[in-house]
Protein backbone atom coordinates (compact mmCIF):
# COMPACT_ATOMS: atom_id res chain seq x y z
CA UNK A 1 0.00 0.00 0.00
CA UNK A 2 0.90 3.65 -0.24
CA UNK A 3 0.50 4.82 3.36
CA UNK A 4 0.38 8.44 4.46
CA UNK A 5 1.93 8.85 7.93
CA UNK A 6 1.30 12.09 9.80
CA UNK A 7 3.96 12.77 12.40
CA UNK A 8 6.45 10.54 10.60
CA UNK A 9 9.40 12.36 12.15
CA UNK A 10 8.17 11.91 15.73
CA UNK A 11 9.17 9.26 18.23
CA UNK A 12 6.20 7.03 17.41
CA UNK A 13 5.73 7.98 13.77
CA UNK A 14 9.37 7.33 12.84
CA UNK A 15 9.06 3.80 14.20
CA UNK A 16 5.84 3.25 12.24
CA UNK A 17 7.52 4.54 9.09
CA UNK A 18 10.49 2.18 9.47
CA UNK A 19 8.21 -0.83 10.01
CA UNK A 20 6.03 -0.04 7.01
CA UNK A 21 9.05 0.38 4.74
CA UNK A 22 10.46 -2.92 6.03
CA UNK A 23 7.16 -4.64 5.20
CA UNK A 24 7.27 -3.42 1.61
CA UNK A 25 4.83 -0.53 1.77
CA UNK A 26 5.45 2.87 0.21
CA UNK A 27 5.33 5.60 2.84
CA UNK A 28 4.41 9.22 2.25
CA UNK A 29 5.72 11.05 5.29
CA UNK A 30 3.86 14.21 6.32
CA UNK A 31 6.30 16.48 8.22
CA UNK A 32 6.56 20.13 9.17
CA UNK A 33 9.96 21.16 7.80
CA UNK A 34 12.07 20.56 4.74
CA UNK A 35 14.93 19.40 6.97
CA UNK A 36 12.74 16.62 8.40
CA UNK A 37 11.61 15.71 4.89
CA UNK A 38 15.19 15.40 3.63
CA UNK A 39 16.10 13.07 6.49
CA UNK A 40 13.16 10.77 5.75
CA UNK A 41 13.85 10.74 2.02
CA UNK A 42 17.30 9.42 2.87
CA UNK A 43 15.72 6.30 4.45
CA UNK A 44 13.44 5.62 1.49
CA UNK A 45 10.26 7.51 2.25
CA UNK A 46 8.42 9.97 0.04
CA UNK A 47 8.13 13.13 2.11
CA UNK A 48 5.74 16.08 1.88
CA UNK A 49 5.93 19.26 3.93
CA UNK A 50 2.63 20.47 5.36
CA UNK A 51 1.27 21.89 8.61
CA UNK A 52 -1.62 20.07 10.29
CA UNK A 53 -2.89 23.43 11.45
CA UNK A 54 -3.49 24.37 7.80
CA UNK A 55 -4.45 22.64 4.57
CA UNK A 56 -3.38 18.99 4.49
CA UNK A 57 -6.11 17.49 2.32
CA UNK A 58 -3.88 17.37 -0.77
CA UNK A 59 -1.37 15.12 1.00
CA UNK A 60 -3.86 12.21 0.99
CA UNK A 61 -4.33 12.21 -2.78
CA UNK A 62 -2.94 9.03 -4.32
CA UNK A 63 -2.56 7.10 -1.06
CA UNK A 64 -4.31 3.88 -0.07
CA UNK A 65 -4.26 4.30 3.72
CA UNK A 66 -3.26 6.75 6.41
CA UNK A 67 -1.90 6.74 9.95
CA UNK A 68 -2.22 9.67 12.34
CA UNK A 69 0.71 9.43 14.73
CA UNK A 70 1.31 13.16 15.20
CA UNK A 71 1.14 15.00 18.50
CA UNK A 72 1.27 18.58 19.68
CA UNK A 73 4.62 19.80 20.93
CA UNK A 74 2.98 22.37 23.18
CA UNK A 75 -0.17 22.32 25.26
CA UNK A 76 -1.63 25.22 23.31
CA UNK A 77 -1.50 23.20 20.08
CA UNK A 78 -3.60 20.26 21.30
CA UNK A 79 -6.78 21.55 19.72
CA UNK A 80 -5.13 22.33 16.38
CA UNK A 81 -3.01 19.16 16.08
CA UNK A 82 -4.38 16.25 18.12
CA UNK A 83 -8.02 17.23 17.59
CA UNK A 84 -8.40 19.33 14.45
CA UNK A 85 -5.39 17.98 12.56
CA UNK A 86 -6.45 14.37 13.08
CA UNK A 87 -10.01 15.15 12.00
CA UNK A 88 -8.88 16.96 8.85
CA UNK A 89 -6.59 14.14 7.83
CA UNK A 90 -9.34 11.57 8.41
CA UNK A 91 -11.79 13.57 6.30
CA UNK A 92 -9.17 13.83 3.54
CA UNK A 93 -8.64 10.05 3.67
CA UNK A 94 -12.39 9.57 3.39
CA UNK A 95 -12.62 11.90 0.41
CA UNK A 96 -9.84 10.08 -1.42
CA UNK A 97 -11.34 6.65 -0.67
CA UNK A 98 -8.55 5.27 1.49
CA UNK A 99 -9.04 1.63 2.39
CA UNK A 100 -7.79 2.06 5.99
CA UNK A 101 -7.18 4.80 8.54
CA UNK A 102 -5.48 4.26 11.90
CA UNK A 103 -5.75 6.90 14.61
CA UNK A 104 -3.25 6.77 17.46
CA UNK A 105 -5.25 7.81 20.52
CA UNK A 106 -4.91 7.30 24.25
CA UNK A 107 -6.45 5.19 27.00
CA UNK A 108 -9.05 7.34 28.74
CA UNK A 109 -10.08 9.32 25.65
CA UNK A 110 -13.65 8.10 26.07
CA UNK A 111 -13.94 9.84 29.46
CA UNK A 112 -11.73 12.94 29.52
CA UNK A 113 -13.92 14.49 32.21
CA UNK A 114 -12.46 12.05 34.74
CA UNK A 115 -9.06 13.74 34.64
CA UNK A 116 -7.84 17.24 35.41
CA UNK A 117 -5.42 19.81 34.04
CA UNK A 118 -3.20 19.12 31.07
CA UNK A 119 -4.09 15.41 30.96
CA UNK A 120 -7.75 16.31 30.62
CA UNK A 121 -7.00 18.72 27.76
CA UNK A 122 -4.94 16.03 26.02
CA UNK A 123 -7.73 13.45 26.37
CA UNK A 124 -10.36 15.95 25.26
CA UNK A 125 -8.40 16.54 22.04
CA UNK A 126 -8.19 12.79 21.43
CA UNK A 127 -11.90 12.41 22.23
CA UNK A 128 -12.75 15.07 19.66
CA UNK A 129 -10.66 13.34 16.98
CA UNK A 130 -12.26 9.96 17.74
CA UNK A 131 -15.75 11.45 17.58
CA UNK A 132 -15.12 13.11 14.21
CA UNK A 133 -13.53 9.94 12.81
CA UNK A 134 -16.39 7.68 13.90
CA UNK A 135 -18.84 9.71 11.80
CA UNK A 136 -17.00 8.93 8.56
CA UNK A 137 -17.69 6.04 6.25
CA UNK A 138 -14.12 4.83 5.74
CA UNK A 139 -12.64 1.74 7.40
CA UNK A 140 -11.02 3.30 10.46
CA UNK A 141 -9.37 1.79 13.53
CA UNK A 142 -8.65 3.62 16.78
CA UNK A 143 -5.73 2.43 18.89
CA UNK A 144 -5.86 3.75 22.45
CA UNK A 145 -2.35 3.43 23.81
CA UNK A 146 -1.32 3.44 27.42
CA UNK A 147 1.34 5.96 28.38
CA UNK A 148 4.08 5.64 25.77
CA UNK A 149 7.60 4.87 27.03
CA UNK A 150 11.08 4.58 25.55
CA UNK A 151 11.53 1.06 26.97
CA UNK A 152 12.81 -1.56 24.56
CA UNK A 153 9.95 -3.31 22.84
CA UNK A 154 9.10 -6.87 23.80
CA UNK A 155 6.81 -7.49 20.84
CA UNK A 156 3.99 -8.33 23.26
CA UNK A 157 0.87 -6.42 24.21
CA UNK A 158 -2.52 -6.77 25.89
CA UNK A 159 -5.80 -5.37 24.59
CA UNK A 160 -7.78 -5.65 27.82
CA UNK A 161 -7.22 -2.99 30.46
CA UNK A 162 -6.32 -4.20 33.92
CA UNK A 163 -5.47 -2.55 37.22
CA UNK A 164 -1.90 -1.41 37.44
CA UNK A 165 0.52 0.49 35.29
CA UNK A 166 -1.05 1.26 31.90
CA UNK A 167 1.99 1.78 29.71
CA UNK A 168 3.32 0.49 26.41
CA UNK A 169 6.66 1.01 24.69
CA UNK A 170 6.73 3.02 21.47
CA UNK A 171 8.35 0.02 19.77
CA UNK A 172 5.36 -2.17 20.57
CA UNK A 173 2.89 0.62 19.80
CA UNK A 174 4.40 0.96 16.33
CA UNK A 175 4.12 -2.80 15.80
CA UNK A 176 0.44 -2.57 16.69
CA UNK A 177 -0.11 0.24 14.16
CA UNK A 178 1.58 -1.65 11.32
CA UNK A 179 -0.30 -4.85 12.15
CA UNK A 180 -3.64 -3.07 12.41
CA UNK A 181 -3.32 -1.71 8.88
CA UNK A 182 -3.16 -5.30 7.61
CA UNK A 183 -6.17 -6.61 9.56
CA UNK A 184 -9.52 -5.88 8.03
CA UNK A 185 -11.46 -7.28 10.98
CA UNK A 186 -10.26 -4.34 13.08
CA UNK A 187 -12.09 -1.86 10.87
CA UNK A 188 -14.44 0.42 12.82
CA UNK A 189 -13.10 -0.90 16.13
CA UNK A 190 -11.51 0.79 19.14
CA UNK A 191 -8.63 -1.24 20.58
CA UNK A 192 -6.76 -0.61 23.83
CA UNK A 193 -3.04 -1.36 23.61
CA UNK A 194 -0.89 -1.75 26.73
CA UNK A 195 2.12 -3.84 27.68
CA UNK A 196 1.18 -7.50 27.94
CA UNK A 197 2.27 -11.07 27.38
CA UNK A 198 0.81 -11.95 23.97
CA UNK A 199 2.62 -11.39 20.66
CA UNK A 200 1.24 -8.34 18.90
CA UNK A 201 -0.18 -10.23 15.92
CA UNK A 202 -1.75 -12.88 18.15
CA UNK A 203 -3.33 -10.31 20.45
CA UNK A 204 -4.88 -8.42 17.54
CA UNK A 205 -6.06 -11.58 15.79
CA UNK A 206 -7.87 -12.61 18.98
CA UNK A 207 -10.13 -9.56 18.81
CA UNK A 208 -13.52 -10.64 17.40
CA UNK A 209 -14.91 -8.75 14.42
CA UNK A 210 -17.56 -6.15 15.17
CA UNK A 211 -21.14 -7.42 15.29
CA UNK A 212 -23.27 -7.10 12.19
CA UNK A 213 -25.67 -4.14 12.24
CA UNK A 214 -29.18 -4.92 13.37
CA UNK A 215 -31.63 -5.40 10.50
CA UNK A 216 -33.81 -2.44 9.72
CA UNK A 217 -37.33 -3.12 11.03
CA UNK A 218 -39.95 -3.48 8.31
CA UNK A 219 -42.73 -0.90 8.72
CA UNK A 220 -46.17 -2.35 9.15
CA UNK A 221 -49.74 -1.12 9.31
CA UNK A 222 -50.24 2.57 8.69
CA UNK A 223 -46.49 3.18 8.68
CA UNK A 224 -46.04 1.10 5.52
CA UNK A 225 -45.45 3.24 2.38
CA UNK A 226 -48.08 2.61 -0.30
CA UNK A 227 -45.53 1.42 -2.86
CA UNK A 228 -44.02 -1.08 -0.44
CA UNK A 229 -47.44 -2.33 0.59
CA UNK A 230 -48.48 -2.89 -3.01
CA UNK A 231 -45.16 -4.53 -3.91
CA UNK A 232 -45.51 -6.93 -1.01
CA UNK A 233 -49.09 -8.00 -1.74
CA UNK A 234 -49.29 -11.74 -1.21
CA UNK A 235 -50.64 -13.96 -4.02
CA UNK A 236 -54.34 -14.72 -4.02
CA UNK A 237 -55.32 -17.56 -1.74
CA UNK A 238 -56.18 -20.65 -3.77
CA UNK A 239 -59.41 -21.21 -1.89
CA UNK A 240 -60.64 -17.74 -2.89
CA UNK A 241 -60.64 -18.60 -6.62
CA UNK A 242 -63.45 -20.70 -8.05
CA UNK A 243 -62.20 -24.03 -9.29
CA UNK A 244 -64.01 -23.63 -12.62
CA UNK A 245 -63.00 -20.00 -13.20
CA UNK A 246 -61.78 -19.52 -16.80
CA UNK A 247 -58.29 -18.16 -17.29
CA UNK A 248 -57.91 -14.50 -18.16
CA UNK A 249 -58.15 -13.84 -21.91
CA UNK A 250 -55.91 -11.10 -23.24
CA UNK A 251 -58.48 -10.40 -26.01
CA UNK A 252 -61.24 -9.55 -23.56
CA UNK A 253 -61.88 -5.88 -22.96
CA UNK A 254 -61.67 -4.44 -19.49
CA UNK A 255 -65.25 -3.18 -19.74
CA UNK A 256 -67.88 -5.42 -21.28
CA UNK A 257 -67.90 -9.04 -22.26
CA UNK A 258 -66.84 -10.91 -25.31
CA UNK A 259 -63.94 -10.61 -27.69
CA UNK A 260 -62.81 -7.31 -29.19
CA UNK A 261 -64.60 -6.68 -32.52
CA UNK A 262 -62.31 -6.81 -35.55
CA UNK A 263 -63.23 -3.20 -36.44
CA UNK A 264 -64.11 -0.31 -34.15
CA UNK A 265 -67.84 0.11 -33.72
CA UNK A 266 -69.56 3.37 -32.88
CA UNK A 267 -66.44 5.47 -33.21
CA UNK A 268 -66.90 6.96 -36.66
CA UNK A 269 -65.54 10.44 -37.32
CA UNK A 270 -68.53 12.83 -37.09
CA UNK A 271 -66.91 15.34 -39.41
CA UNK A 272 -64.69 13.61 -41.92
CA UNK A 273 -62.33 15.85 -43.85
CA UNK A 274 -62.36 18.61 -41.23
CA UNK A 275 -59.08 18.93 -39.32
Amino acid sequence: MIVLVAGAHGRLGSRVLALLLHRGHTVRALVRTEGQAAALRDVGAEAVVADLRGDVEWTADGCDAAVFAAGARHRGELGAIDAGGAAKLAEAADRYDHSRFVLCSAVGAQHPERREGGVREFLEAKHHAEHRLARLGLEWSILRFGRLTEDAGAGRIATALRPGRLTVSRDDAALAVAATLERGHLARQVVNVIAGDRPVAEALDAIPPPPLPAPTPVPTGRDTPLGAAQADNPPDARDMIAADAPPLDADVEWVGDGPVPPEPVGNEDPAPGIP
